[in-house]
Order: C-alpha cells, then sequence, then structure tokens
C-alpha cells in the first residue's frame, strides 16, 4: 500500500510540475503526443510510466519549445 501512495504522491508532483513550468500545462496532460505512442501524458501517468512522461516534459523544457 505504501508503493502505491508513493507512486500517486510522485504522480501528482509531475503533475503540479507540468502545470507550474509550462503555459498550458493542463492542456498538455490531455493532448496526445505521438512520442508517447498516441497516448495522453495523463494516460501514461496513470499507467505508472511516469519516467517516459518526465524525460519528455524536460525534453521540452531543456529545447526551450515552450
Amino acid at each position: 500500500m505504501a508503493t502505491g501512495r508513493l507512486l500517486n504522491d510522485e504522480a501528482e508532483a509531475l503533475r503540479m510540475e507540468i502545470r507550474k513550468s509550462l503555459p498550458y500545462g493542463q492542456d498538455w496532460l490531455a493532448t496526445p503526443h505521438q512520442l508517447l505512442g498516441g497516448d495522453t501524458p495523463e494516460e501514461r501517468i496513470l499507467a505508472g510510466d511516469l519516467e517516459t512522461v518526465n524525460n519528455l516534459f524536460h525534453s521540452i523544457l531543456y529545447v526551450g519549445v515552450v
């Protein structure tokens, strides 16, 4: 049970970071992305694939897309 709680905390922390860092972070979370196989970042977060979403998000920040 503690592991599930930790995953939920990490997921919420990632969502908050995305919302804070991207001008339209909430919209980005709900938009299908080619590099996520057509899934939305939120779908991948719910599936527990935080690392992939985090890597994509930080790549976007790094290249300065926003």
